[in-house]
């Protein structure tokens, strides 16, 4: 199997964002058993983190997949290139 370090990016960006999004459910469970002090808020700061590294990391793995094998021009759609504005279709009639 021939994969680009692209590719190789994308599955360690996945398999990353996973394991952070679990590491914060586990440091979440932990900062609800313990109820105060430095540990409790360490655990609450340690799961916001890994939260949003986690989701930034799975989001850009499924950037790169959705984007891969588009060229520049193809990458956004625009209502002037699918034919919406052509006056020739049956959508321009009078409506009286």
């Amino acid at each position: 199997m021939n994969s680009t370090p692209a590719d190789a990016m994308s599955r360690f960006r996945l398999g990353a964002g996973w394991v952070a999004i679990v590491l914060g459910f586990v440091t979440f469970w932990l900062s609800r058993v313990v109820d105060s002090g430095f540990v409790h808020g360490f655990f609450q700061g340690a799961t916001l983190a890994l939260m949003i590294s986690g989701a930034y990391l799975f989001g850009a793995a499924l950037w790169h997949r959705r984007s891969r094998g588009q060229t520049e021009d193809d990458q956004h759609w625009l209502p002037s290139r699918d034919g919406a504005a052509d006056p020739t279709g049956p959508e321009t009639r009078d409506p009286r």
